[in-house]
């Protein structure tokens, strides 16, 4: 697994942004915390507090939102690259069957890309490589069986 560069052509592309529950819990303390400054303070240090922690959850959210990219050099998740070479079989799963490869009866050497809110479909991806510690990536997504068909024509398309 090496380190991730992006791809300047990627057959397919997902951002794993949090799903809205996320941002209405850190907006409702975002506005609590300034609303209690803006009481104790004045409004001047109330609006600063906000404005702060809107500019700081834009960035926390930015550089925590990982991404899926299926390309040239092979399969990108997160920081991680698996090249074509080592992909093996690819499955979608469901709700139900993520929830089931999430839990204690999942793979515990899998490389996990998981983000809460992303929603319930998941992808698993066989690593062939015999000298990776993964045998299996998981793979949070919103879009389950476009990523899984995606993974399996671009490695097609490559050892054709």
């Amino acid at each position: 697994m090496a380190p991730a560069q992006p791809d300047m052509d990627p057959r397919y592309a997902e951002r794993l942004w949090p799903g809205v529950w996320v941002w209405l819990f850190a907006l409702g303390g975002i506005g609590s915390l300034s609303l209690a400054y803006g009481a104790a303070l004045g409004p001047a240090p109330g609006l600063a507090v906000a404005a702060l922690g809107l500019i700081s959850l834009a960035v926390l959210v930015t550089m925590s939102a990982a991404r899926i990219e299926v390309g040239a050099a092979g399969l990108r998740a997160g920081r991680a690259l698996l090249p074509w070479e080592h992909v093996g079989q690819v499955v979608a799963l469901d709700a139900d069957r993520s929830r089931v490869a999430r839990g204690p009866h999942g793979d515990p050497s899998a490389y996990l890309l998981l983000r809460p809110g992303v929603g319930p479909g998941a992808v698993v991806v066989e690593v062939t490589d015999p000298e990776d510690p993964h045998a299996t990536w998981l793979l949070a997504t919103r879009h389950a069986g476009r990523l899984a068909r995606a993974i399996g024509e671009e490695r097609g398309r490559l050892a054709a």
